[in-house]
């Protein structure tokens, strides 16, 4: 059953789920979630596999709309990432969704 910040018509598989908070960021919490689904460390996301999240969205601006006073608002953020679906919600959620299987078959 998908959880609340999952569209159930939505077919990409999660591959990564990380929590925000007071304590974590949304901005850190993507990082982190962006490097496990690259399964590498946070610095070499920059340096090995030329991410940073600056190049998607301004950091502060992410964490200021995810902010715990707003979490009533429903606000969630999608970013394109290659064939990667980032969502953020301000429900404290950040995920990382793979591409759906005709996304990931390849005509070759």
């Amino acid at each position: 059953m998908p959880g609340p910040d999952r569209d159930p018509s939505d077919e990409r598989p999660i591959l990564v789920e990380r929590s925000h908070d007071e304590t974590t960021p949304a901005s850190i919490a993507v990082v982190y979630a962006i490097s496990a689904a690259l399964d590498t460390d946070p610095i070499e996301c920059t340096t090995e596999h030329g991410f940073t999240l600056y190049d998607h969205v301004d950091p502060e601006a992410l964490d200021a709309l995810m902010d715990e006073n707003r979490q009533d608002a429903g606000v969630t953020v999608e970013l394109s990432l290659n064939e990667y679906l980032l969502r953020v919600s301000d429900r404290g959620c950040v995920r990382v969704l793979g591409p759906t299987d005709s996304e990931g078959e390849s005509n070759g």
